[in-house]
């Protein structure tokens, strides 16, 4: 039996533990990494779980697949912005590629045409025009409070992970070499 390895040699089982402690950790590593951002966004979005797992944008084809709707959204945006066909396709597209962004900016442009310097001073202006303006701000606050409390814990989490990985390779230096087999 030369060319067989022994399976019950002290090196064997240690070689063997080690394999597994380091499939644990990459498992432990792959697990945080795949449900830790859905996990986080749980527990501080106050739509609840469910809502976590919705993307907050959507994916469209937009302009690569010109059906009846885009070409009656463009000639209804050509119509109620005054617009050349080339610049309400502009428009509609950056819509497509992104909302969010095409919203923010459009608010922006807005605001800024009413004297305010950004969004969110036009934002409170108008809502304090209006007597909501305590409302608005309150809001706001606890928007910037549910960021702050997602980005910790994202930031927290990765933090975990390395500290995790660092405590293993402290104990053993040797087990970190099995990640590239």
């Amino acid at each position: 039996s030369r060319g067989r390895p022994l399976t019950n040699s002290p090196l064997h089982t240690q070689d063997t533990r080690k394999k597994k402690k380091m499939k644990c950790s990459l498992l432990l590593a792959l697990l945080v990494a795949v449900v830790g951002p859905t996990f986080t966004a749980a527990f501080t979005s106050t739509k609840g779980f469910s809502a976590a797992l919705v993307p907050k944008t959507r994916l469209n084809a937009g302009p690569l697949f010109k059906g009846k709707d885009y070409e009656r959204v463009v000639e209804n945006i050509m119509v109620t912005k005054n617009l050349s066909r080339e610049d309400a396709e502009k428009d509609y597209n950056a819509y497509l590629e992104n909302p969010n962004n095409y919203a923010l900016s459009k608010g922006e442009a807005y605001y800024r045409g009413l004297g305010y310097s950004s969004l969110m001073e036009g934002v409170i202006g108008e809502a304090e025009k209006e007597g909501k303006g305590d409302e608005v701000r309150e809001r706001m606050a606890e928007f910037k409070k549910q960021s702050q409390i997602k980005g910790l814990s994202v930031i927290s989490v990765f933090l975990v992970l390395f500290f995790y990985f660092k405590i293993q390779y402290d104990n053993d230096p040797t087990s970190l070499t099995y990640i590239a087999h």
